[in-house]
């Protein structure tokens, strides 16, 4: 009975943002919580707490994101688009740049890194597409799948598991700690999107109480993850490989011989969580531009266009992968939490002038 009034269940916005988020966490954000070792994991504990926080301010204030010229102004609208769009071109360049180098490392050495990223991007824009009721029901669909095949993966890596010592973890250090906890805040900067699309969620009243589940899902699978990698090659030797989940992976195998490429399936279901997360960049940076869907895509093309240009494109030897954390930190972080002040700012003083427009 909802099937053409281009809503979402809050339920379905959750599993799109776990999907989006599960495949650059595990690849990444895994590495960054065992190398920093005790310090590291209570970081990023602090920094989901610290997220979760964040996105209670955005939810209670989402109705300035939906419409950002009432309460900022015309200014402000296109500030706040702007800085939105170059994060998404910006964060989509390095999940392109990220997977097209898994793709050339395990699958397809012999192919460029341009032409991957431009293979993904298609598959993305193609594929994804810009319909709101499509990606949710791809995520109702498909998220059960990839996270039960993502689990049953790290339970088949524990009889690698050799325990969890202290030899060789960093000194515990309130400055690190701190530093983590920033890093994973700002990591997870992207649910500053999430407003945005509330007022095409049923039932927005339930939004926090849902993805807050979500950010604890991603916490305790990030957490897992991070212990078995220490318990597997100590806090020591995960700082020495690049992706060390993709070398978990390929080292386990199901019990008996059955199936001996267990690592495949893992390329497969990581592969598509951060397609997935692709997807999500293209559909909420044309929805941020036009709202609603409508004739062809050609915000959607832009933001592509500019995406598959950050995957490959070097300033002096340094892509945006090396500088794309600082950016984080520094610059879009801070902006995004500015906004969040502003947006209750905006709030507050519109339902002041409520009750004098009445009287």
């Amino acid at each position: 009975m909802f099937s053409n009034n281009d809503m979402i269940s809050v339920r379905q916005l959750k599993r799109q943002m776990v999907l989006s988020f599960i495949g650059i966490l595990l690849l990444e954000g895994t590495k960054e919580a065992a190398a920093g070792g005790g310090n590291g994991i209570l970081g990023f504990v602090l920094g989901s707490v610290l997220l979760a926080a964040y996105l209670f301010l955005l939810v209670k204030t989402a109705e300035v994101y939906s419409e950002p010229k009432r309460y900022l102004g015309s200014p402000g609208t296109w500030i706040l688009k702007g800085v939105c769009l170059s994060f998404l071109a910006l964060t989509g360049g390095v999940l392109a740049e990220e997977s097209s180098l898994v793709i050339r490392t395990y699958l397809l050495p012999a192919v460029p890194g341009p032409v991957i990223s431009a293979l993904l991007l298609a598959a993305a824009f193609f594929g994804m597409g810009q319909n709101i009721q499509r990606r949710g029901r791809l995520a109702e669909v498909s998220y059960p799948w990839i996270l039960g095949i993502l689990l049953l993966l790290l339970a088949l890596a524990l009889p690698h598991f050799r325990g969890v010592s202290t030899e060789g973890m960093a000194p515990w250090d309130a400055a690190e700690i701190s530093r983590g906890a920033i890093r994973v805040f700002a990591s997870g900067t992207a649910v500053s999107l999430v407003p945005f699309i509330l007022g095409r969620v049923r039932e927005p009243e339930k939004s926090f109480r849902v993805l807050r589940r979500g950010i604890w899902l991603l916490l305790l699978t990030g957490l897992g993850s991070a212990l078995i990698l220490a318990g597997v090659y100590g806090w020591k030797g995960v700082r020495q490989l690049e992706y060390p989940m993709l070398n978990l992976m390929t080292g386990t195998g199901i019990p008996g011989g059955f199936l001996g490429r267990v690592d495949i399936i893992w390329l497969a279901v990581l592969l598509f969580a951060l397609l997935f997360a692709i997807g999500s960049i293209l559909f909420y940076g044309a929805f941020i531009c036009r709202g609603a869907a409508g004739g062809f895509p050609w915000a959607r093309l832009i933001l592509a266009a500019a995406v598959w240009l950050f995957s490959f494109i070097r300033w002096d030897g340094t892509a945006v992968s090396d500088i794309y954390y600082r950016l984080l930190q520094d610059i879009y972080a801070p902006v995004f939490l500015g906004f969040a002040l502003l947006a209750v700012w905006a709030k507050r003083r519109a339902g002041n002038e409520s009750p004098k427009k009445k009287n």
